[in-house]
């Protein structure tokens, strides 16, 4: 028997990204070029409303000691592109959970900054 339950908790990573109004758009999966170019596992987010593409990228980072044994380090990173201008900010998944908002290129911050709602009563 199948069950959907959307009880199960996600990843922080998947909570910030739905709190900063992003929507997982699909994943991709490229094969190695060479010895030099890993494969990597692509999951892209889209805040439409916005105009930014997140791209959360699984790869390897590849070294080489001084006898040229080649080392291969798991390493995932994010990608966040402006729509408008094609501009692109990569940075560690670390800094990506520190963000608080995102400012794109036309000047719309998102998410907006809750406001709160406070009752005046007149009470003569």
């Amino acid at each position: 028997m199948t069950v959907l339950d959307f009880t199960k908790k996600t990843t922080p990573v998947i909570d910030k990204l739905i709190k900063l109004g992003f929507h997982y758009e699909s994943t991709d999966k490229t094969e190695a070029e060479g010895i030099r170019n890993p494969p990597q596992l692509i999951t892209t987010w889209e805040n439409v409303m916005n105009g930014v593409i997140l791209k959360i990228i699984d790869t390897y980072a590849v070294s080489y000691d001084e006898n040229d044994v080649l080392y291969q380090t798991p390493t995932e990173y994010v990608r966040i592109t402006d729509d408008c201008t094609n501009i692109s900010v990569t940075m560690s998944v670390e800094e990506f959970m520190e963000l608080e908002r995102i400012t794109n290129s036309n000047g719309s911050t998102f998410p907006r900054p809750e406001t709160s709602f406070k009752r005046i009563t007149n009470e003569n």
